[in-house]
């Protein structure tokens, strides 16, 4: 596989750096305190509300909490792991708190669709997906290859909107 292609499939920039953590309201506190990074929007039980949830190519079955915010142009989002099998919840007890993915979004449903299909033609395995709203993700087993796992985001307009506002800090 070339590995420019995962990056030429998703097109843009890296949007995202997500951490998973154990304690959502202390995370915020460090990051807020010490990172300077401002308040965060919090999504309580976004895993339970999710749809199409998938994990480790079976349905799942699972629940986290997120919070996001922004440091200039790239978003900060922080994960809790609440029940079930996820992603973050291997992480956790692999390596502890920390750096868990980096996150492309895209807009447009056929770029989308294509990407997940170039990445998976492309030998990577999908870890875990699911929707919300208008938005889907897509988390892709790039972890032996450059130490983090790699999500793809769909961002429909509600979706986009909605990180519109968090980024202005109008929510």
């Amino acid at each position: 596989m070339d590995w420019r292609s995962p990056l030429l499939a998703v097109g843009g920039s890296l949007e995202q750096v997500a951490f998973v953590v154990r304690d959502l309201a202390a995370a915020q506190r460090f990051f807020g305190e010490r990172m300077g990074v401002p308040r965060f929007y919090v999504i309580e039980d976004f895993g339970k509300r999710a749809n199409g949830k998938t994990f480790r190519g079976r349905p799942a079955d699972h629940n986290f909490s997120i919070a996001i915010a922004y440091s200039g142009n790239t978003q900060i989002e922080l994960i809790q792991h609440i029940s079930g099998e996820t992603t973050y919840r291997e992480y956790l007890e692999r390596r502890g708190e920390g750096p868990h993915h980096l996150g492309f979004f895209l807009h447009e449903p056929a770029r989308y669709d294509g990407a997940l299909d170039e990445l998976k033609r492309g030998g990577l395995s999908v870890l875990q997906s699911g929707a919300l709203g208008d938005a889907r993700y897509t988390y892709f087993d790039t972890e032996k290859a450059i130490g983090a796992i790699m999500e793809i985001v769909l961002l429909g307009p509600e979706a986009r909107e909605l990180m519109a506002r968090v980024k202005r800090g109008d929510f």
